[in-house]
């Protein structure tokens, strides 16, 4: 084995123990939030019509500690859905489920898959989210989502473990979100596209009293 290779294993087996100890720890900070039963049921332009609620299994299996499933509807009439789940903490086998395996589970097969870059209003930096056209059956959505991990926007399921498993080490916290918004195609995907990041627009600065930094 050379050198930098016992190098870079020894830096991964310090990274796994220093993990470890944190996933064992009994004491993590787990930060004061809003529940989502005050979250706002006017969102810019945005007016709430519907909520649903999660079955047992399916909140048994994501282990979400809180959760939004509300339908909204502007003044032309287009709707979307907007889903967000909280984990208080990913310790123990609690953690953030992916829309790429829940969206083809429920039926829904990815057409198309990018990411897009949304301006938010001052003082909030741009965003990069996941952007997905989906079909199931004859029907067509276009669907945004993204990770909230303690203040910080993350598109990549990756890139979101490892800033858990840092804020784990420098903040004893795991507690991290999922945010995701879809809508069923009215005109083009672009047109409908248009339409999700106006309500992301709308939607960021109200996130933090409910998604803590």
């Amino acid at each position: 084995m050379t050198l930098p290779m016992r190098g870079l294993l020894a830096a991964l087996l310090l990274l796994g123990a220093l993990l470890l100890l944190q996933l064992r720890s009994t004491g993590e900070a787990v930060p004061v939030r809003k529940s989502f039963d005050t979250f706002p049921r006017a969102v810019g332009t945005w007016q709430a019509r519907d909520s649903s609620t999660l079955e047992p299994e399916i909140i048994n299996l994501l282990k979400v500690n809180d959760y939004l499933v509300q339908r909204y509807v502007d003044r032309d009439g287009r709707q979307l859905w907007l889903y967000i789940g909280y984990w208080a903490t990913q310790r123990k086998g609690a953690q953030v489920h992916s829309p790429q395996n829940c969206l083809p589970g429920a039926g829904w097969e990815p057409i198309e898959a990018s990411r897009i870059t949304i301006e938010l209003p001052a003082p909030y930096p741009p965003i990069t989210v996941n952007h997905y056209l989906v079909q199931k059956d004859r029907n067509q959505q276009v669907v945004l989502y993204w990770y909230q991990s303690q203040g910080k926007t993350v598109a990549g399921e990756l890139t979101a473990k490892i800033e858990m498993m840092r804020s784990a080490i420098v903040r004893n916290r795991t507690d991290g979100a999922l945010v995701r918004m879809s809508a069923p195609l009215s005109g083009s995907v672009a047109e409908t596209t248009d339409s999700l990041v106006r309500y992301a627009q709308a939607l960021y600065p109200i996130l933090a009293q409910y998604l803590p930094e």
